[in-house]
């Protein structure tokens, strides 16, 4: 793990640079690949606030915690860090290389909380008149078509099929 350390306010100390290296340093075991942890400390009057943003596995995690104590601060977002790590680590765990989670085995109780699936679909958006959009339109089967109204000075609109009429979406 690369630990960065810089101080603000305060003067550099080996023993503190040691001290952020242990608590911080024993969060890379719950990541698999490089990980690169950028921790500032900072002194003004009697507050002392330690901040870490730790880069790793596709993950930015960023926790500021601020005390009387700079030693108590960086236990604090030590253990901040440690729970949002935890937390996110359990949250991937049902997903596999594709992206899409797990399915359970038969006859395992679910929780649904919403849809299990988004697909994200990127589309260019093109100004056209609301003539040229109903024409593609018809021509695609898509559900929605989204496009930059030419006859609105270029805002946002949608087409899309209510039983067998076509519904103009234009915003206020």
């Amino acid at each position: 793990m690369e630990i960065k350390v810089t101080f603000r306010h305060l003067d550099s100390s080996e023993g503190l640079k040691e001290y952020v290296r242990k608590k911080i340093g024993r969060l890379e075991k719950y990541f698999e690949g490089p990980v690169e942890a950028h921790v500032i400390l900072k002194a003004e009057k009697f507050r002392n606030e330690a901040e870490v943003i730790l880069r790793g596995d596709g993950l930015d995690i960023t926790a500021r915690e601020e005390t009387g104590d700079m030693y108590e601060a960086i236990d604090l977002v030590s253990d901040v860090l440690e729970k949002q790590i935890k937390k996110l680590r359990d949250k991937r765990k049902g997903i596999n290389k594709k992206g899409r989670r797990e399915v359970a085995p038969a006859g395992a109780p679910e929780e649904v909380s919403g849809p299990s699936e988004v697909l994200i679909e990127r589309v260019p958006l093109k100004p056209l008149s609301v003539e040229e959009a109903l024409e593609q339109f018809q021509r695609d089967e898509r559900p929605v078509f989204i496009f930059l109204n030419a006859d609105e000075g270029g805002r946002l609109s949608a087409l899309y099929r209510r039983g067998e009429d076509v519904v103009l979406v234009v915003p206020e």
